[in-house]
């Protein structure tokens, strides 16, 4: 049985009510968020100990470029894409989606670029790839929804 609790005038009575797959991928984007925010400071100020020979095989000398990336464009899309689903945003699954691509693409680029794989890149491919195809499908049910609406 779900319970609400009561909506104040400066609450949405949905944010309450949000479905458990949406709540999941809000937590799966602030995850990445962190993770790539926290990953890419550590990057640039060399806190990691990644040996610098992963770079052989890109433009790179060090981690600084890469680790402004990692904070900037996929913990900014991960952020963006949590932010967008918390206040319900017009394009919020659009946004989630993208934000879950821009994590698989970056995965898939960097294991090209390193000629590697780890456990860890497969967790944030994981997280990435689900998050991409939980929007994608709440799209559709919320489409779905709206159309059935319409008919009525």
């Amino acid at each position: 049985m779900t319970t609400t609790r009561p909506c104040t005038s400066h609450q949405k009575p949905e944010a309450h009510t949000m479905p458990a797959i949406r709540r999941t991928v809000v937590g799966l984007h602030l995850f990445n968020a962190v993770s790539a925010v926290g990953g890419g400071i550590a990057l640039i100020a060399g806190g990691l100990p990644v040996p610098i020979d992963l770079l052989r095989h890109t433009p790179f000398e060090s981690f600084v470029v890469p680790g402004i990336f990692l904070a900037v464009i996929i913990g900014g899309s991960a952020t963006i894409g949590a932010t967008a689903l918390l206040t319900h945003r017009r394009r919020a699954l659009v946004t989630s989606g993208a934000a879950g691509a821009v994590m698989v693409g970056w995965i898939a680029g960097e294991t090209v670029l390193v000629e590697g794989f780890s456990w860890l890149q497969g967790l944030y491919l994981l997280t990435g790839a689900i998050a991409l195809v939980a929007s994608l499908r709440l799209s559709q049910t919320e489409r779905s929804h709206t159309h059935k609406e319409m008919l009525r």
